[in-house]
């Protein structure tokens, strides 16, 4: 398992967004103003670094890069 920081995450955040200066709580739909299919090509970056797989119940929950670094944190502990 690649170990991982809200660094990390936050670069990759701006890098699928096209944003700089992105912060773990900037909401990713109003802030950012990333549209669904955005945020599930995210997630996938994310489910593909890290060999992870997410269930729509928990995407549905995600809002911030916040809320998908707790996520992740949560699958890597799990495993």
């Amino acid at each position: 398992m690649k170990s991982f920081s809200m660094e990390d995450l936050l670069k990759l955040v701006e890098l699928q967004f096209g944003q700089l200066g992105v912060k773990a709580d900037d909401r990713l739909a109003e802030d950012l103003g990333a549209e669904s299919a955005e945020v599930i090509s995210l997630v996938a970056a994310v489910e593909d670094r890290f060999n992870l797989v997410f269930k729509e119940s928990e995407i549905a929950k995600i809002s911030t890069p916040q809320d998908l670094f707790n996520l992740i944190k949560m699958k890597i502990d799990e495993s």
